[in-house]
């Protein structure tokens, strides 16, 4: 089995137990987020799976943090750039989640130091299922998925953008904005092409890694808002991109990065 159907084969076993969960667990606070016992056993499930078959490999997953393995990790815990580590997001979107809404995704990326090679994303809840490997196309449902349209945005384009108000980032877009509280379906529907692009807040490496890929394996890009590639490895031990992140046709993501503001540049 390939890395690509391996990954869907993990997601869509913690995807559907996450919709036996569903409508049983309680919201919890974590912090100034929320998450219930679905998150945590479905990121359970999905680390046992990654080391049951990789028993060494470094894991950085939303709930539990990193786990170097059996990883060397002198000055704290990240891996180097050679090494193959894992991103895990076992509910992106538990809001969706949590209130009965179906914009929600179960999502793996492997990794080897800084660049993704491989990812899947499940959609349980819309049937969907997301996967690529880094230098190949990259499918939507076992078929391929068309390439990125490059064309510029007009009135009724679709940006998604952040569920709420953060602190020092402003858009302009002329088209419509949206928002489904889980930035891994931003950047597939614009994989897809159901939107120009998304921006996102400063976010962490499992909620971005796998639909990333995705998204560049589809002819996309995913850039820094100063332009620069984002580097996983310096995410991985769990903390924020440094600047807001966007993603949008490789013709468009320069002028998309123009539209957005900093305000902590």
């Amino acid at each position: 089995m390939t890395l690509r159907l391996w990954l869907e084969d993990v997601v869509r076993e913690a995807g559907g137990l996450a919709l036996e969960m569903a409508g049983r667990v309680r919201t919890e606070r974590k912090g100034s987020s929320i998450a219930s016992e679905a998150d945590r056993s479905v990121e359970r499930l999905i680390v046992d799976r990654i080391r049951a078959e990789y028993p060494d490999d470094y894991i950085l997953a939303e709930e539990s943090g990193a786990d170097p393995g059996g990883v060397p990790s002198p000055g704290g815990p990240s891996p180097g750039e050679e090494v193959r580590w894992w991103a895990v997001d076992p509910i992106d979107g538990t809001l969706p989640y949590l209130s009965g809404l179906p914009f929600w995704g179960v999502s793996v990326a492997c990794l080897r130091g800084s660049r993704p090679e491989g990812a899947a994303v499940a959609l349980p809840a819309m049937g969907e299922m997301y996967s690529a490997l880094s230098g190949e196309l990259s499918f939507r449902n076992g078929e391929l998925i068309p390439p990125v349209p490059p064309d510029p945005p007009g009135d009724h384009s679709a940006l998604f953008v952040p569920c709420g108000d953060f602190e020092g980032l402003e858009i302009r877009f002329p088209g419509k904005r949206l928002s489904l509280a889980a930035v891994s379906l931003h950047f597939l529907y614009t994989a897809s092409g159901a939107s120009f692009g998304a921006v996102s807040e400063p976010t962490r490496a499992y909620d971005i890694a796998a639909s990333a890929l995705i998204l560049e394996s589809a002819g996309g890009a995913v850039r820094y808002i100063s332009g620069k590639e984002i580097d996983y490895a310096e995410l991985a031990d769990g903390r924020r991109t440094p600047e807001p992140v966007v993603a949008a046709h490789p013709h468009q993501v320069e002028w998309l990065c123009g539209q957005v503001k900093w305000a902590r540049d």
